[in-house]
């Protein structure tokens, strides 16, 4: 069955078709009853990116169920021609006419560890019970090989995926602890603990083998590498020291300094002057997205505003951007007296769209020239009389969230 399924549509989590799909704030889709599961059951984390998660960071991924949806895929057993729905697809296998893999007690049929190995042909359903008590050493060897030989060939293609896919608990063993699904859930999750036991004694021996072959040339050279460490440490501390903002997943708190000398400068060139963010992300592998403050055309109000960007992972977002925006200048003094306007994103606006190509069909604008939020922000007076300045700086946060 798995073999039918687009990567797509395949719940990370219990590796079938995704079943109301749900979307995190990092851009990974569950099914809604496997990700709340996990959720439950482990730390507050996501299992693909190991990033912090809670139930109140998913959303429903009607774009996706909606593909799902529209699949049809035939039948995997030799002389079916049905067409079903995806979503239908386990049921129509498992039950279809044509399926050489049903214990019947007339045909052969193969061990449920054949896909890892085991050759063995079960005739009936004792059989079947007998052949699975009397081969767990045999069946726990061959999941061993199996597994290292899965994780091997991910590693490298992504290597957070490889560790959501050992943490994954596919079978819910809870219902009947003596079924099949039991019986392999148990052995799956030995086998993870057993290897991680391995890997934690195989970095032990490596730690004490380097012990003993490290020389007097070797330790020498060693602290002196870690005084030059401690030195660019210490710059770059110092350089840390003078960025006043902060990115964080779609959240951006923008220290603006000089404020007095640039309001000037906004005043005296309304048109021309215009003060930018760093670029910053809505996720790990998110929309990239700017802030933008300048004078309003009145002269008398600041503008606020956001640009969507060029990022490093537009080929795999979709497209118009579609969430939150919530614009706020802190109080430095009173969170009463702060300003918060909250936003949704529409997909009729140009601000929205991915940067198209530029006019020799070559070249990709950094930055959407439409931008989206307040021409009318909140007045300079109010600024100014209010205590919003504060060692000639301001505060401004954007939160950005993906829906």
């Amino acid at each position: 069955m798995l073999s039918l399924i687009d990567p797509r549509f395949e719940c990370s989590i219990c590796l079938n078709c995704l079943k109301d799909p749900m979307l995190t704030r990092c851009g990974h889709r569950f099914c809604s009853e496997c990700i709340t599961t996990w959720l439950k059951r482990k730390s507050q984390i996501c299992p693909i990116d190991l990033l912090p998660l809670t139930i109140e960071g998913l959303f429903p991924d009607n774009y996706t169920k909606r593909e799902i949806d529209e699949q049809k895929v035939a039948c995997l057993n030799t002389g079916c021609d049905v067409t079903i729905p995806l979503l239908e697809a386990d049921q129509h296998y498992a039950s279809c006419g044509f399926n050489k893999n049903q214990i019947n007690g007339d045909a052969d049929n193969l061990c449920p560890f054949h896909l890892i190995g085991c050759k063995d042909t079960i005739k009936n359903k004792s059989e079947l019970s007998n052949h699975l008590v009397m081969s767990v050493h045999r069946h726990i060897t061959l999941l061993t090989k199996s597994h290292i030989d899965f994780m091997n060939k991910f590693q490298i293609r992504d290597g957070a995926r490889s560790k959501a896919l050992e943490a994954t608990q596919l079978w819910d063993a809870n219902k009947d602890p003596n079924s099949e699904k039991a019986l392999l859930c148990n052995l799956y999750e030995r086998i993870v603990v057993l290897e991680q036991s391995n890997i934690e004694k195989d970095k032990d021996i490596e730690r004490l083998n380097q012990k003993n072959t490290i020389k007097d040339k070797d330790i020498e050279r060693l602290s002196q590498m870690v005084n030059n460490l401690v030195v660019e440490f210490a710059q770059s501390q110092n350089a840390i020291s003078l960025i006043t903002s902060i990115t964080s997943n779609g959240v951006y708190i923008w220290r603006f300094e000089n404020f007095m000398e640039s309001l000037k400068s906004m005043r005296e060139k309304p048109l021309q002057t215009r003060y930018y963010t760093p670029g910053f992300y809505t996720s790990s592998a998110g929309y990239k997205v700017c802030g933008r403050i300048n004078m309003s055309s009145d002269n008398r109000n600041l503008s606020l505003f956001i640009h969507m960007m060029r990022g490093d992972y537009d080929d795999t977002l979709i497209w118009p951007f579609s969430g939150h925006i919530t614009l706020s200048l802190i109080h430095p003094t009173n969170p009463m007296q702060s300003i918060c306007l909250k936003m949704q994103s529409s997909a009729e606006s140009e601000a929205f769209r991915r940067c198209s190509f530029g006019n020799n069909g070559n070249e990709v604008p950094s930055l959407n020239p439409r931008a989206f939020g307040y021409t009318e922000f909140v007045s300079i007076d109010e600024v100014l009389q209010n205590g919003f300045i504060k060692n000639d700086s301001i505060v401004i946060k954007i939160i950005v969230e993906c829906i």
